[in-house]
């Protein structure tokens, strides 16, 4: 008999033991897969629709108001100015794109008298941000002296280059006016629509540009995916005098954007 109750005792340390072997806590797992930071972009494209003398800088599309000979898909000057004719080429014009060899101006035999007018839409895609033109590396030439130049109460060219041209100190930059305004309307059909409007803001008003360049930032941030319109416009009054043929005046003009989420103050960084 007590031999019988030992085994029982073993048998019931060996099935303690395995019991204590086969058992679990409470527990739970939860898994979050494909965790990744992925940074954001900012992209600017730029179009332009150019004016010159109530003409447009158009693309043909096969509905020209004349005979003359043309390309589709290029662009021709349409409309009912003195100048130039309608039917040539121009290229102020264009969709959507990244900065290049793209000219909003290239105006080679102006004269008093003449103006005309760019709307340069902004496309800032993606995020919000801070928009700023620089107009820059501006330059001012005489080029050539002609005799109406020349006799101009001192105020012509100089001959005195081995080329017997002044390679600087033009008047055109002097006398050229630049009026810049935001054609952005709050009515309908008062954006982009190349008119100053009642509700819309002259923001530089019949001046020169200064012979270092100039800087307009825009106050408030552009929505990412918003468009952004500004007309540019340009007048060489009838008043200018003849110290400025021949003249020439250049210059870079630059869109920069920079994000304005954590940046309140942009372009001091």
């Amino acid at each position: 008999m007590k031999k019988i109750l030992g085994s029982v005792g073993v048998l019931a340390v060996v099935g303690a033991l395995v019991l204590g072997a086969t058992g679990a806590f409470f527990s739970d797992t939860e898994t979050s897969t494909g965790n990744t930071f992925t940074a954001g972009a900012i992209d600017l494209t730029v179009d332009s629709t150019q004016h010159y003398n109530n003409m447009v800088c158009t693309l043909y599309t096969g509905t020209g108001q004349d005979g003359e000979e043309r390309e589709n898909g290029h662009y021709y000057w349409e409309g009912n100015g003195p100048y130039p004719a309608p039917g040539t080429p121009c290229d102020g014009t264009w969709l959507p794109a990244d900065l290049g060899t793209q000219k909003f101006f290239d105006f080679r035999d102006i004269k008093p008298g003449d103006s005309g007018e760019n709307t340069i839409s902004i496309h800032v895609l993606n995020n919000d941000a801070w928009l700023r033109l620089l107009v820059n590396t501006v330059t001012d030439f005489d080029n050539s002296c002609t005799e109406p130049e020349q006799g101009t109460n001192g105020e012509g060219c100089t001959v005195n280059s081995p080329e017997g041209v002044n390679p600087g100190l033009g008047e055109l930059r002097e006398n050229l006016l630049f009026t810049v305004f935001d054609d952005n309307g709050a009515y309908p059909g008062h954006q982009c629509n190349n008119i100053l409007d009642d509700d819309e803001e002259e923001l530089i008003s019949a001046g020169t540009i200064d012979s270092q360049g100039e800087t307009w930032p825009l106050e408030t941030p552009i929505t990412g995916g918003q468009i952004v319109c500004f007309g540019v416009t340009w007048d060489l009054p009838f008043s200018t005098g003849n110290e400025t043929q021949t003249d020439s005046m250049g210059a870079t003009m630059e869109f920069q954007v920079e994000q304005s989420r954590n940046n309140p103050t942009p372009w001091d960084n």
